[in-house]
Order: structure tokens, then sequence, then C-alpha cells
């Protein structure tokens, strides 16, 4: 601190100093004479400055203070702003040090392996020792081995005796993925069980330890691909059964290679084995063999490219056309997903390259990520083949349970991928916990309150549409899925807004926005809006009537303001017809002054039938009911006819002929077509009887000048 201070004494020094000088002429030609104050301090610090000075150990120790000075000041100078030119520039100026100079990756590791050669001398040992090292590692191999086969063996016997299949099959069950997972590891991990506790019959030696290392890898391998298999097994569905038979009888083997080489390279940063053979080789045969495990995924990802790319892009019809832009992104995710997994491989290897030898990153990190990709997609497998499930639940609470089953399980998945994130975050030495617990608290607190805004919005719309629908599906069982199809949208489309509005009212409120103004000029804007659009409010209040009364629905064939048609489409504001020409009429709901829907329930197919004069009546009668008899029985009109023929009588005369009417129930917009048929029916039935339809007729009689008829004629004319 004294030496500080007496840096800063000195600097206070010279910069008094050129200021005092500078006063000195307006001093020296001022009639006011010098202060003497001001002269003291000054003279004071010129004896302390020359004391220093005039003493050697004295100024060595200002020197190396000034130096200090010097390099803190150059570090708290702030730096200067960059271009982009200037940032590549700098960019390129550090890689080009970063490979240049003992720094460089080269030089590293020509150490690395100069030094794993020295270590590797060392645990040369002679000739005499080689048998015992030998004999180590083979009886721990050989006894391994021989206990595998002989489980393998075992395991063979039991799949004869009770017929079970050694591959999967098409469609797996959860027992046969468990049993192939036990079938392919079963046999080796109890085997390496075995040989962890006969070894310890064996002198300790370095063979023994890398014979246990080696079976070791070669159980992880088999672990490793057993779960890959049993993930892209989980992945089945249509169009997918070719790519999951490659992926299952040719993926194993590679997928063997590459969890070996990797647990035999993580298995080398052991202390145990890294003491036994030394750092530096210890690390070299890590970094080789994690090379090749990068190596062997990338072959593995040219090899299986296409594939795996059928079992991504192969979608459900159901979501092609329902979820277009999912099912997109999942197309194009599915034909170049390859091409992020080489990078990613290019950048451990390189990574790898970099690192010279540090094991602990790059590749360890990579593989521990494909690990946990893995074992989310079994996961999320597990989940999707769970939810697949029929579950028997009341036919009333079948619609609610469905639609929780799928929010629940879309939760899950939800989870587990959350939860992927965070192991490799972990795994690259980052968390989202500890940040949110640390720096990111408030902004963590916000984003989960704003998530759990927007799961309780998901819910509520879940339960309202559910509801809705339900309701509307019960209110009438003739023409229920027209209602359904008429008001679903509407109600739908209202309730939507409205949760979604109040879900980002709450949702900005949770993020720290004043909402008041919002909600006040959202109030005025609806006053605004109201009032200056009283025919669209008009429109809208009449046509919620219309629709909750439910006076119509889409099909329907009604009689609106005029226009005689079926309806195509409702809106909260217009109604949309097609008459029978195939023009389309849409008409206001305010214009709507009655509605004549004859499609609702039942219809009447009501016949006027004119008797002959000459036909007795009772014969008319029996014969109409005949051709109804006729009617009723024909395969494609029975169906649309829903009573017997109501004949009511002779409802009036006209030019002489007696007007018998009938009807029939039918059903809804039927009636026209039963009308028809059955007019077709009564002309050939009187065509076949030699009868004629009453017509009018018109008899002149001429009389002559004695009074005596010359002739009758009688005319008939068609009506």
């Amino acid at each position: 601190m004294p030496a500080f201070l007496r840096c800063l004494a000195l600097l206070l020094l010279i910069v008094v100093v050129p200021v005092q000088a500078a006063g000195l002429p307006g001093l020296l030609s001022s009639s006011t004479p010098a202060q003497p104050q001001a002269t003291e301090p000054l003279s004071k610090s010129l004896d302390e400055v020359i004391k220093n000075l005039e003493n050697d150990q004295q100024r060595t120790k200002l020197l190396a203070d000034l130096k200090k000075l010097r390099d803190a000041s150059k570090q708290t100078q702030p730096s200067v702003e960059q271009g982009v030119l200037g940032l590549i520039g700098g960019a390129l100026h550090d890689f080009e040090q970063q490979f240049s100079g003992d720094a460089s990756p080269f030089v590293r590791w020509s150490q690395e392996l100069e030094q794993a050669k020295v270590e590797l001398a060392d645990l040369v040992v002679p000739v005499h020792q080689w048998p015992a090292i030998l004999f180590g590692f083979a009886a721990v191999i050989a006894v391994w081995s021989l206990l595998a086969y002989a489980f393998n063996w075992i395991g063979h016997r039991v799949r004869i005796r009770f017929g079970l299949t050694e591959e999967l099959p098409q469609h797996p069950r959860t027992w046969d993925l468990v049993r192939f997972a036990l079938r392919k590891l079963g046999p080796w991990l109890v085997a390496l069980i075995f040989t962890v506790y006969l070894s310890f019959a064996l002198p300790p030696s370095l063979g023994k330890s890398l014979a246990m290392v080696l079976a070791y890898a070669l159980v992880i391998g088999t672990c490793f691909s057993a779960i890959c298999v049993i993930a892209f097994s989980l992945l089945d569905g249509p169009h997918r059964h070719r790519a999951l038979h490659i992926l299952r009888h040719q993926a194993f083997r590679p997928l063997w290679l590459i969890g070996s080489f990797a647990a035999f390279g993580e298995a080398m940063s052991d202390p145990r084995l890294t003491a036994a053979l030394g750092t530096h080789l210890a690390h070299a045969i890590a970094t080789v063999t994690n090379v090749l495990a990068a190596l062997c995924t990338g072959l593995f990802i040219l090899r299986f490219r296409r594939p795996i790319a059928h079992l991504i892009r192969n979608q459900p019809l159901s979501r092609r056309l329902t979820r277009r832009t999912l099912s997109d992104t999942i197309e194009l995710l599915g034909s170049f997903w390859f091409v992020p997994a080489l990078i990613l491989v290019a950048i451990s290897l390189f990574a790898t390259f970099v690192s010279a030898g540090d094991t602990s990153t790059a590749l360890r990190q990579s593989l521990m990520c494909t690990v946990l990709v893995v074992v989310c997609m079994v996961l999320n497998g597990l989940v999707r083949r769970h939810a697949a499930k029929p579950q028997n639940v009341h036919k009333r609470q079948a619609v609610y349970a469905e639609r929780l089953k799928n929010f629940g399980y879309a939760l899950a998945h939800l989870f587990i991928w959350l939860l992927f994130i965070e192991l490799g975050l972990r795994v690259w030495g980052l968390s989202m916990i500890s940040f949110a617990e640390g720096d990111g608290h408030d902004v963590s607190v916000r984003l989960m309150g704003l998530a759990g805004t927007l799961i309780a919005a998901w819910l509520v719309w879940i339960l309202a549409d559910t509801a809705v629908h339900h309701a509307l599906i019960r209110s009438r069982r003739g023409l229920a899925n027209a209602r359904a199809q008429t008001m679903m949208p509407l109600i739908r489309n209202v309730l939507f807004v409205a949760i979604f509005i109040i879900a980002l009212i709450v949702a900005l409120a949770n993020m720290g926005m004043n909402v008041t103004p919002l909600l006040a000029g959202a109030g005025v804007i609806g006053l605004a809006i109201g009032f200056g659009a009283q025919s669209l409010v008009a429109d809208l209040i009449t046509g919620l009537f219309i629709i909750i009364e439910d006076s119509l629905a889409i099909d329907d064939y009604v009689d609106v303001g005029g226009h005689l048609g079926t309806v195509e489409g409702l809106t909260i504001r217009t109604v949309r017809l097609r008459d029978i020409d195939g023009i389309v009429h849409t008409i206001p709901f305010s214009e709507i002054k009655s509605i004549k829907n004859y499609s609702r329930e039942f219809g009447y197919a009501i016949f006027r039938v004119a008797i002959p004069h000459s036909m007795n009546i009772d014969q008319a009668i029996t014969l109409i009911r005949e051709v109804g008899q006729k009617l009723r029985s024909d395969p494609l009109m029975r169906r649309n006819i829903w009573s017997p023929l109501e004949l009511q009588g002779v409802e009036s005369f006209e030019s002489g002929s007696a007007i018998l009417r009938a009807r029939f129930k039918t059903a809804p917009i039927k009636q026209w077509e039963v009308s028809r048929a059955f007019n077709l029916a009564l002309k050939r039935q009187l065509d076949e009887a030699g009868l004629d339809l009453a017509t009018p007729r018109l008899s002149v009689q001429v009389v002559t000048a004695g009074g005596g008829a010359m002739a009758e004629a009688g005319a008939g004319a068609s009506s």
C-alpha cells in the first residue's frame, strides 16, 4: 500500500507540475503576489520524489510499482469496438495462434505420443513374466466366453421347448421387447458377473485387468445395440415394416461395435487403469478407441440413413391430413437428419484433435448425448405404446377420458424431453436448474409462469371443447351429427378466442406487463365496433339465437327468405343455401323472418288422386291400397317409408271426379322421392288394368230445329 501511495503521489506530481508551470507566466505578470500556501504542497512533493530517486532501493521499488500500475491500466481499458471484418480478422488471428507455436495441437500430440511411448517402454517386462500376464488375460476371456456360450445354449433350448422365436415379431409387445433384451444381453452379463467372482482366484496382473475391461466393453456394446434395436422397434407403424426389418437384422453388429469402442474408451479413464498403464498411455488408448467409435458412428449414419429416414418421415394418414405443418417439418427432418449427425461426428473428431489427448471432453460428451437420445426415444416409444392401448371406460366418460389421456401423455413426452435437455446440458457442464437458481432466477420464474398459464389454458380448452362436443352429440339422436357439424365450428371458435385472450392477458401479467391500459383499450374498441356496426351486431345476435334454438343445420332443406335449398354452410352472420338449380344464396341472419325446414324428424308424402267417373270408388280405394303395399315392399323404398299408407278419404270433387287424399310418413327429405315413386307405380297399375286416369271432360250436344238431338260428341282434354 505505501508503494501504491508513492505511485499515486508521483502521478499527481506529473499532472500538477505542468499545470503549475503553465500558470507561472500569469502569476509573474500579475500584480498580485503569489500565495505561499500554493507553493508549499509542490515543494513537499518535490522533496519526497528527490529522496526516492536518490535511494537505489526506493527507486527500484518505485519503478516496479509504476510498471504494475501500467499493466493494470492496460487491462482496465475498454476494448475498442470492431466491425465485422475486425471480428473475422481477430478470430482468424486467434485460430492461427492456436495452431502455431507450442500451443499447436501437432506439438501437443507429438509430446503426448512421446510420453506414451516412454510409458509403454516402462511397461515392457522381461520375457519370463509374459506367460503370467498372457495366462491371466486368456483365463478371464476363456472363462467368460465359455460361461456365455453355456448360457446361450440353455436359452436356445428353452426357446425351442416353449416355441419362442429368436427375433422380434413384426408388432412386438412389451414382453417381446423385454425377452429380446434378455436374450441378447442376459447370457453375456451373467457370465461377466460370474467371471468377476472367479477372477479373484487369479493373482492381480495387467493381463487380468485388460481382460476384464474388454469383457465389460463388449457387454456394454451388446446392451447399447439391444437398446437401439428396441428403440427402433417402438417406432413401428404403417409403411415402416421394411425399414424396421432392415434395422433389426443388419444394424445390431454396427451398433455393437460403436458401443464397445465407446465403453472401452470410457473404461480407460478409470484411475486404477491409469495408474497401471500410465496417464499418457491410457489417454492415448482411450482417444484411439473413441475415434474408432466416432468413425463407426459416421459409417452407421451413412449406411442406414434411408431406413431411419423412413422411420422419421412415414407418419399416420390422420396426422398428415390434420397437421400438415408438422408433417412437412418431419418430412424435411427425415430427409436431412444425417447431415447434422455427421456434422456432430466431425465436430467431435475435430475437438478431440484440438484437445490433444483430453478424452474427458469432445467424444465422450457427444457419445453421452447420443446415449441420452436413444434412452429418450425408448421412453417416448414406451409412453406412445402405452397410450395406444385401449382402456375400458364408461361410455359417458369415454370422450373426456380419451382427451385427458392424450393431454397427460403429451405432458409426459414434454417432461421426457425436458429431462433429456437437462441431462444433455449437464454433460456439457451446464444446467437449466442451476441457471434458474442463480442468475436467471427472475427470468425462470416468469417463464415457468408463462408455461403454467399455457398448460392451464390448454387443459381448460380441452375440457370446454369436449363438453360442447359431448352436449351436441347427445342433444338429438336423429340429427346429432348435423347439429354438431353446424354448431361445433362456431362455438369452438368463440371458446378458443375467449380462452386465448384470457390466457394472453394472464401471461402478460405474469411477465410483469401492466395490462390495465390494454383492457381499457379493448373495451373502448369493443364499444366503437358495437355502435359503428349495428347491422353486424344484429346479424350476430339473430344468428346466435337461431343456432342455439337449432332452427336449421347444415344439410337441412329449408325455405329461408324466399329461397328454397339445402344449407351448405353457417357462419355467425350468414347462412349459405344452394337451390335445386345449383345457385348459391348467402342470406344474412337479420333478413330471416321465418324458416321452413323440410328435413326435421320426418316428412309426409301426400297424394291427391282423381278418380274417373266411370270407376267405382271402392275399386279405386282398393287399387290405391295395393299400390301402397307394393311400394312398402320395395327394397329400395321401404327404408324411406315409415308408416302404412294412410288413406284420408275423398278430399273434394273436381270436374265431376272425386279426389282421394292419401299420405305416407317418410324419412326427412324423402317425401318427394316417395311421391314420385308412388305416382309411377300407380300409373303402371292402371295401365295393366286397362284403366285411365280421370281427366277433365267436356260434353257437347247439338239440338236441331225440331228439338231433337242430332249428335253428341264428347271431348276430353288433359288438365
